[in-house]
């Protein structure tokens, strides 16, 4: 009977110890995701912006005949 209930024990605890685990590389994985999306969106906007500044010089020189 003591056996069966350590072994119990033994197993309630490693399974407590693996979802503590899962659920931090779930968190990081979560944060790492949310950062990305960040840089990416900023890159973006800088990206678009350069374009803009690119097409309004191309523009400029187009209409001044240079």
């Amino acid at each position: 009977m003591k056996k069966n209930v350590m072994r119990t024990i033994m197993i309630l605890t490693g399974l407590v110890f693996l979802s503590a685990c899962s659920a931090e590389k779930v968190v990081d994985r979560s944060v790492d995701s949310a950062l990305f999306v960040g840089r990416t969106a900023v890159k973006g906007t800088v990206g678009a912006g350069k374009l803009v500044v690119r097409g309004t010089g191309a523009v400029v020189n187009a209409a001044s005949g240079e």
